[in-house]
Order: C-alpha cells, then sequence, then structure tokens
C-alpha cells in the first residue's frame, strides 16, 4: 500500500506540474486560455483512450510488470515538457505523459482486489488514493520553490525522476500474491478466477456502465480542480503564483481526507451488515451532497471562505472518487477488475475532455460562473443513473439476505 500511496502521489504531482506553472508557462510559450485547454485536453484525450486499454494490458502483464512500465513511460514523458517550445511540443509531451499514466488507478486497484478482501478493499483503496490528494497538496510549493530558484524547465525534469526512482523499488519488493507466501488467503484464489472479459461482455454490461457514467459525471469536475484551479485563483481572485503556491495545496489537502474517510466509510457499513454494492452507494450519496458547496466559491470574495468552500467540494469529490473505484471490486473478479476500472476512466476521462473544452471556451468569453454551478449538477446526475442501472444487482442482493421489500 505505500508503494501504490507514493505512484499515485508522483503520478499528480507530474499532472499537476503544468497547472501549477501555467501563468508562468503562459507568458512564456505565448499560450491563450483558450490554447491552455487544448494542452489539456490533448493529456485527456489520450488518457481517455488508454486508460481502458492499459487496463486490459494490466490484467494480461499482471500488476507489477505492467505498473513498472508504465511509470517508467511516464516519467520520461515528464522530463520532455522541460524541453517544450510552443503549444504543439506541449501537446505532444502532454499526450505522451498520458499514455503512462492512465495505469495509476487500474493498476492500483487490481493490486486492491488481489490482496485484500471485501471489508477491507474500501479502506485499502481509500488508502493508495491518499496519493491523488497528496501529489496536489505538494506539487505548488514543490513545483513554485523549483521554478522560483532555478526554471520552470527543471521543475519538470525534477518531478519526472521521482518517479524513475520509485519503479526500482516496486520491482524489487512488489510480488502478487500467487508469488508470494504472505496474504494470500486475504484477496481472491487467482488459480480460479475469472479471464479477462472480451470487449462485447464488457460493452454490454450494465454494472460496468454503472462505473463509467459514474466516472463520466464525476471525473471532469475532479479535472476542473486539478488543472484550472490555480489559474482560477490568478484569474478571478488575483492571486500571484506566489501565493498559488502557499494556499493552492489546502483543498488537495481536504480530499485527502475524503480519500481515507470515503474508503473508511463504506467499509464500516460492509462491517455492520450492508450489502457491499449497497454500502458503496450511500457512500456516493453523501459525497454527492457535499461537493455542491464548492459552487459558492464563485459568490465569495474573502479568500479564507472561498478556500473553505473550495475544500469541502474537493474533500467531497475524492470522498466519492474512492468509494467509486472500490464498487468494481464488489462487482467484478480481480482478473477483471483493471479491465472494468479502465473503462470508467475512458468515460471518465471522455466526460474531462468535453468539459475541458466546454470551461476554455466559457472562461474565454465569459467567466467561471457557469463552469462552478454546472460543477454541482453532474454528481447527482451521474448517481442516479448509477442506481437505475444497479438496481437489479441491489434487488438480488437484497432478495438474498431477507429484505422483505425490493430496493428502489
Amino acid at each position: 500500500m505505500v508503494l501504490l500511496m507514493a505512484a499515485t502521489t508522483i503520478n499528480y504531482i507530474d499532472r499537476q506540474t503544468l497547472s501549477v506553472l501555467a501563468p508562468l508557462l503562459q507568458k512564456e510559450l505565448h499560450i491563450s486560455s483558450l490554447e491552455y485547454s487544448y494542452a489539456v485536453n490533448s493529456f485527456l484525450v489520450v488518457y481517455s483512450v488508454m486508460y481502458l486499454l492499459m487496463g486490459r494490458i494490466l490484467d494480461r502483464l499482471g500488476s507489477r510488470r505492467g505498473m513498472a512500465m508504465a511509470v517508467i513511460w511516464w516519467s520520461m514523458a515528464e522530463v520532455l515538457h522541460g524541453a517544450a517550445v510552443g503549444l504543439k511540443t506541449l501537446c505532444l509531451f502532454r499526450a505522451m505523459l498520458a499514455i503512462g499514466e492512465a495505469a495509476i488507478i487500474p493498476g492500483g486497484v487490481k493490486a486492491v482486489a488481489e490482496w485484500f478482501n471485501p471489508e477491507q478493499r474500501g479502506v485499502a483503496i481509500g488508502a493508495f488514493e491518499t496519493g491523488l490528494s497528496l501529489g496536489p497538496i505538494l506539487a505548488p510549493p514543490l513545483v513554485v520553490w523549483i521554478a522560483l530558484r532555478y526554471s520552470w524547465r527543471e521543475a519538470f525534469v525534477w518531478t519526472g525522476v521521482m518517479g524513475l526512482i520509485w519503479s526500482i523499488s516496486w520491482l524489487l519488493l512488489y510480488r502478487a500474491p500467487a508469488e508470494s507466501n504472505r496474504g494470500h488467503d486475504a484477496g481472491e484464489d487467482l488459480t480460479v478466477a475469472p479471464a479477462a472479459m472480451n470487449w462485447a461482455d464488457l460493452f454490454t454490461a450494465k454494472k460496468a456502465w454503472a462505473v463509467g457514467l459514474g466516472r463520466f459525471f464525476a471525473d471532469p469536475i475532479w479535472y476542473f480542480y486539478l488543472f484550472w484551479l490555480p489559474k482560477y485563483m490568478a484569474d478571478a481572485k488575483g492571486l500571484s503564483i506566489k501565493v498559488i503556491g502557499e494556499l493552492a495545496w489546502i483543498p488537495y489537502a481536504a480530499s485527502l481526507l475524503g480519500s481515507i474517510t470515503g474508503g473508511a466509510f463504506s467499509s464500516w457499513l460492509v462491517r455492520r451488515g450492508t450489502r457491499p454494492v449497497k454500502a458503496r452507494l450511500d457512500a456516493l450519496l453523501v459525497g454527492t451532497i457535499l461537493v455542491t458547496f464548492g459552487v459558492l466559491s464563485v459568490y465569495l470574495n474573502d479568500i479564507f471562505w472561498v478556500m473553505t468552500v473550495i475544500s469541502l467540494g474537493a474533500y467531497a469529490m475524492q470522498f466519492w472518487g474512492g468509494t467509486l473505484d472500490t464498487l468494481p471490486t464488489d462487482l467484478f473478479p480481480s482478473q477483471q477488475v483493471a479491465q472494468v476500472v479502465g473503462f470508467g476512466g475512458l468515460m471518465g476521462a471522455m466526460g474531462g475532455v468535453l468539459f475541458t473544452g466546454f470551461t476554455g471556451f466559457v472562461v474565454t468569453h465569459y467567466s467561471y460562473t457557469p463552469i462552478w454551478i454546472a460543477s454541482g449538477m453532474t454528481y447527482p446526475l451521474g448517481l442516479t443513473i448509477m442506481y437505475l442501472l444497479l438496481r437489479d444487482t441491489l434487488n438480488r442482493d437484497a432478495s438474498q439476505h431477507g429484505a422483505k421489500t425490493p430496493v428502489v
């Protein structure tokens, strides 16, 4: 779990470096806000496709080899960002980064499904996904310090080297349960687990679409927090890059708590007797309610309250995210989990591409207000669709465990 958390942290430091440096890069490379959205989307378009393919690749290669290859690739791509000379090269390097970074969640969830039982998985996934928050927490002060002390180009080089160091540790230390005598009974017996699904079964499974559409409506808002929040603080609130470096980590610190408490809450419900799928959906409902507080940021001027409501929204997003990433482990066997998580990532990134393009246009021609309002509407819509798609599963679980009335 320590290795997975470290990899996720490095992953999000690497992808966050661009957003932290956006004000500097826009001036030096002469990039407008709309063109910045092109750079973001060059990552997300490739990420969406590779998320799906990486899930299948990881199911084929295994988490050990697959994760090592992916981290080495994205680390080299991060280093290359330091050689960007304009929008085209920046977009190229963002696309290369996306190829490797797409492996982090499918690979991590696959390893959890191999090593942990259903009562433990929510906590385990919440634990390693704290890296989704640790990365953005560490990125602003770290990247700004390197950029101001040396240059923005060196910031990309330094952050890229971290992944290369991690990959050595992973190859030396990690073994799947089938290769180790420790903890084999905690997860699934891989010798009897079903093989990876074919594409037709994947794209026709209601349960897979529930995961995918949940990600489609939720992930774009998290991407907005990742790629646009420092820029929003500069454009709409008038903060300097120095102040952004001092404050931008706070919402991600709150999201770190969301990763931990979201997974712990759903696992607590399972331990109290709630069926795993129902427990995850109940936790998602809590996150859906809390995420709407972020919308208030556009109506507040005091930076303390702005950061408070944004932080509450960020907390809720990772409360949701850690729980949603646990759901495939309850719906599918471990040898199919990475593929389903990859499908969810494809849908989430597709939503991110659409929302990012929308954001670039709206921010350039209007303001950030419509974007924030939309951020409070997508989560309820996504959760409603998930309940509808999983209704048969919920009713079947309820009838099998003595429920007197169907779940609606």
